[in-house]
C-alpha cells in the first residue's frame, strides 16, 4: 500500500526540463499553464527533430477518476476526426503514478488573439479564410457529437505553410472537446457548473443549464469571434464575470456597422444571426452560417461522399475520348449512365482524381451491358411467373387459350409450358370463373370506407402553415434528394428555404439529413425545432441510422 502513495507525492511534483516521459519524450520548456496542469515542449528520442507539444493533467491525487477518463475520452476523440483545422493528437499515456497526458503536435505560428491585439481589425478577405477553416473544423467535431464549448480566440492558432510553392495560413483549433472538462474559467453557481470562457458564453451557457449546451452554442461563439475579427472588439465586455453574463443573457452587443462602417449588410445579418440570443432563432448548423456569411457554401468530406460515388465518370471524361468522340464537351459518361449521376457535376472535382483511372473506365462498358442482361433475365422471370400463375387456378384458361398462342411463340425458351396449360384450360374455366368476381368487390369495400379515415389525418401533417409556392418546391426538392442520398444536395434545397420561410416541415428534413449524415450534435440540435406531427416518422428514421433522438 506504500509503493503507490510514494511515487504519486514524487510525481505530483512539476515536471521539470529533462525528465523522460514514458522512454520516448524528453521535456522542454513550459509552453503555458493553467488552473488543471501545463503544456510542455517536449522532444521525441526516437525520431530526431521531431518536437510535440505535452499536456499533463495535475497530479493523479488531484484529478477525480471521471475527469480522467473524460480527458482520455476527449483525446480519442479529436485524435479520430483527423481533420486538418484541428491540432493532432498523437499519443495518449498515464506518469508512473496514474497522471494521464496526452501528445499532440507542435505549432510554430501566433494564436488569433495576439494577431488581434497587434491589428484590432482584420481585412474582410483575412476574416474569410479563417472563418471557413474554424468552420470546417466545427462542421466535423459537431458530426462526431463533439461540442466544444469554449471557442475564443486564444483557442484559434495561426500556422504559416508553404504548399506549392505559395505561402498560406493554416487555421487549427485548440483544446477540442478538452475545454469543456479542464477549463481554466470553470465558475460553480447554485444549480450548475459554468464551463468556458465568459466573454464568449452562449446565455444558455453562461446561466448553467448545461444540458440545453449543443452545436448552436459553439455557433454563438464563433459568431463572437468574426464579430470582434471585423470590430476590432469583443462583443460583450465588462470589469467582472457577473457584469459579462448579464451582458450576453440580456443585452445586445454594440451594432457592428457602427464600428466597422464598411462590413457588407449580408455579413452584419449573418453575424447577428449567429448571435442571437435563443438557440432556435440562429443558424441550424455551422455550414448555413458560411454560406450566408460568406456567400458560398462549406463543403467537407462528409458532404461530397454522396456525389463522389454518384460521379466517378466525370473526371474520366477527357482519358476516354475512344468511346464517345462525338460528346467530348457534354460529359458523355454521365449521359451513358443517367441512373448514377445526379444533376451537377461542379462540386465534384475535389473527389475527381482519386477515381481518375482506376476504375471508371473498366466499369463504363461493363455498365452498359448489365441493363440488357437484367431486362433479358426479368422478362424471362415474368414469363414463367405469368405461365405459373395461370397454370394454377385456370381463371382465365378461356381466355388465355386465346391470347397466349401469339406469346408463347415469342419465347422460344418457355415451351416446356405450352403442353401444360392445355389441360388447365379444360378442367378449370367454369370453376374459376365465378370465384374471381367474388373476392374483388370484398376488399374495395373495406379499403373505401376506411380511406376517409386516412385521408383525414395527414393533412395536419402536410403543412399547418401558410408556405410560399417556392418554399415547397425546394422541400420537396430536398425531401427527393435526402430519398436519393444525396445530403448536400438536401441541405442545399433547405437552406434556401429557410431564406424566403422558417418551416417545420424544413427541421424535420435537417434532422433526417443529419441523421442520415450520421451527424449526432445537428440532429438534436434541429429536432427541436421538428413539430410534434412530425416526430414519430423523424424519430423512426433516423432510429435505423443508431441516432436516438
Amino acid at each position: 500500500m506504500q509503493k503507490p502513495t510514494e511515487p504519486t507525492s514524487a510525481q505530483s511534483e512539476p515536471l521539470t526540463t529533462g525528465r523522460v516521459l514514458r522512454s520516448t519524450y524528453e521535456i522542454g520548456t513550459v509552453l503555458g499553464k493553467g488552473g488543471m496542469g501545463a503544456v510542455f515542449l517536449a522532444r521525441h528520442l526516437r525520431l530526431p527533430g521531431k518536437q510535440v507539444a505535452i499536456k499533463v493533467l495535475h497530479g493523479a491525487e488531484e484529478v477525480s477518476e471521471e475527469v480522467a477518463l473524460r480527458f482520455r475520452r476527449e483525446a480519442e476523440i479529436a485524435s479520430r476526426l483527423g481533420h486538418p483545422n484541428i491540432v493532432e493528437v498523437l499519443d495518449f499515456d498515464t506518469l508512473e503514478d496514474g497522471t494521464p497526458f496526452m501528445v499532440m503536435e507542435y505549432l510554430r505560428g501566433e494564436g488569433l488573439s495576439r494577431r488581434l491585439r497587434k491589428q484590432k481589425k482584420l481585412p474582410l478577405e483575412e476574416v474569410f479564410s479563417i472563418t471557413r477553416q474554424m468552420g470546417a473544423a466545427l462542421q466535423a467535431a459537431h458530426r462526431a457529437g463533439v461540442v466544444h464549448r469554449d471557442l475564443k480566440p486564444g483557442n484559434v492558432f495561426l500556422v504559416p505553410t508553404e504548399a506549392g510553392g505559395v505561402v498560406g495560413e493554416r487555421v487549427k483549433l485548440l483544446d477540442f472537446g478538452i475545454s469543456k472538462l479542464v477549463d481554466s474559467r470553470t465558475l460553480m453557481t447554485l444549480d450548475s457548473v459554468l464551463m468556458g470562457t465568459p466573454q464568449y458564453m452562449a446565455p444558455e451557457q453562461a446561466m448553467g443549464h448545461n444540458s440545453n449546451v449543443d452545436a448552436r452554442t459553439d455557433l454563438f461563439a464563433f459568431g463572437c469571434i468574426v464579430y470582434e475579427m471585423i470590430a476590432g472588439r469583443p462583443p460583450y465586455s465588462g470589469d467582472n464575470v457577473a457584469e459579462l453574463i448579464y451582458q450576453i443573457v440580456h443585452l445586445e452587443p454594440p451594432p457592428l456597422l457602427t464600428l466597422a462602417p464598411e462590413t457588407p449588410p449580408h455579413v452584419v445579418t449573418a453575424i447577428s444571426r449567429a448571435m442571437a440570443k435563443k438557440p432556435d432563432d440562429r443558424y441550424p448548423d455551422v455550414g448555413s452560417f458560411i454560406l450566408d456569411l460568406t456567400g458560398s457554401p462549406l463543403q467537407t468530406l462528409a458532404e461530397v461522399k454522396p456525389e463522389q460515388r454518384s460521379r466517378p465518370a466525370n473526371p474520366t471524361a477527357p482519358p476516354s475520348v475512344p468511346r464517345p468522340p462525338d460528346r467530348e464537351e457534354h460529359i458523355p459518361t454521365v449521359g451513358m449512365r443517367p441512373h448514377a449521376g445526379h444533376d451537377t457535376s461542379s462540386p465534384a472535382p475535389s473527389a475527381g482524381p482519386r477515381t481518375e483511372s482506376l476504375a471508371a473506365q473498366p466499369l463504363a462498358p461493363a455498365r452498359a451491358k448489365w441493363p440488357v442482361a437484367v431486362a433479358v433475365g426479368m422478362a424471362v422471370i415474368i414469363a414463367f411467373a405469368v405461365a405459373f400463375f395461370w397454370k394454377r387456378p385456370g381463371v382465365t384458361a378461356p381466355a388465355v387459350g386465346v391470347v397466349n398462342p401469339p406469346s408463347t411463340p415469342v419465347q422460344p425458351q418457355p415451351q416446356p409450358t405450352e403442353p401444360v396449360t392445355p389441360p388447365a384450360v379444360v378442367v378449370a374455366p367454369p370453376e374459376d370463373v365465378n370465384k374471381p368476381v367474388d373476392p374483388e368487390p370484398q376488399p374495395t369495400e373495406p379499403e373505401n370506407s376506411t380511406q376517409p379515415t386516412v385521408n383525414a389525418k395527414p393533412k395536419p401533417r402536410v403543412a399547418p402553415e401558410s408556405m410560399p409556392d417556392s418554399v415547397r418546391e425546394d422541400l420537396a426538392a430536398a425531401q427527393k434528394a435526402l430519398d436519393a442520398s444525396n445530403t448536400a444536395e438536401a441541405l442545399r434545397h433547405i437552406r434556401r428555404s429557410q431564406r424566403t420561410k422558417i418551416t417545420g416541415l424544413s427541421f424535420s428534413l435537417l434532422t433526417r439529413v443529419y441523421c442520415q449524415q450520421h451527424d449526432l450534435a445537428n440532429s438534436r440540435a434541429n429536432w427541436t425545432r421538428v413539430p410534434a406531427t412530425e416526430r414519430p416518422r423523424v424519430r423512426q428514421y433516423c432510429s435505423q441510422y443508431d441516432i436516438d433522438l
